[in-house]
């Protein structure tokens, strides 16, 4: 096992096009793996037990803003009528280790007097894959 420093990292986002396009201002991805609990306890137990339901995914995307990529990719995957395929690497150097899924991006930007910024959060939409 090895452990990554975030400056390899990587983020491909499927744009208008269906192809995966490289997100090349990023600068920080999230990924949380998530799933119901529900209460199984029954009359008698002094200690609450509980059932594994539905597995959920999100995450999110933040970088400097550019024309290229937050300005079109980002925006088309935004507005998009269906989910688009999302790919995560820790280290781009190590093409056979990423996640990835369908996802439904949100986008925010933000432009202050300094440097613009994007923030693109995303919901799983089904399973999500690990490459190893």
């Amino acid at each position: 096992m090895a452990t990554y420093h975030g400056k390899n990292a990587a983020v491909y986002l499927a744009g208008a096009s269906g192809a995966a396009v490289l997100i090349t201002e990023a600068a920080e991805w999230s990924l949380d793996v998530d799933h119901d609990l529900e209460p199984d306890s029954s009359f008698g137990d002094i200690w609450e037990t509980k059932l594994g339901g539905l597995f959920r995914w999100s995450g999110g995307v933040n970088g400097n803003f550019d024309t290229a990529t937050a300005g079109v990719t980002l925006f088309d995957s935004a507005i998009a009528a269906t989910s688009r395929a999302l790919y995560l690497y820790p280290d781009r150097a190590v093409t056979a280790n990423y996640y990835y899924g369908n996802v439904w991006p949100k986008l925010g930007i933000g432009m202050p007097m300094g440097r613009g910024t994007f923030a693109l959060t995303f919901d799983g939409d089904g399973q999500l894959y690990r490459q190893v």
